[in-house]
């Protein structure tokens, strides 16, 4: 059985940190964003999944590029394809806080990055050469 997913994420920065996000009772982090529903545009996908993770407005600044990944879980193969954006909050706001009990959102400074087992595996390169990235596209799939 496989099971398919496409996904809108987001790259936020603040003060040389990036917003990460956790689900309970996982080890791997990843970025906030999440499903996007049949004919809804990747875009507003996005700002509707951060709408309802964390209760905050986004300006999308640009399309970064797409990463294709796939992982095993409890006997099911899942594949997803990933629209990564950067993006900056639009509200003003004093601490990011999850509007979902399931999932935790926090910074992680950018030379810590390497410490949370960020999933996809190529978001770690990607993040860390965001500046000279014009176009981006990797894949996990064997």
């Amino acid at each position: 059985m496989i099971k398919f997913h496409r996904l809108s994420r987001v790259v936020i920065f603040k003060d040389n940190k990036v917003l990460l996000a956790k689900a309970n009772g996982y080890s791997n982090t990843f970025l906030p964003g999440g499903h996007i529903e049949i004919w809804e545009s990747t875009e507003d996908a996005l700002k509707r999944e951060i709408k309802e993770e964390l209760g905050i407005n986004i300006n999308i600044k640009r399309f970064i590029g797409d990463i294709e990944h796939q992982w095993e879980s409890k006997g099911v193969n899942n594949l997803e394809i990933n629209h990564i954006f950067e993006a900056e909050i639009k509200d003003e706001y004093e601490k990011i806080e999850s509007k979902e009990s399931h999932l935790e959102f926090f910074w992680v400074k950018l030379e810590d990055l390497h410490k949370h087992s960020l999933q996809p595996f190529p978001l770690l390169d990607m993040i860390n050469n965001i500046d000279s990235i014009s176009s981006y596209w990797k894949s996990t799939l064997k």
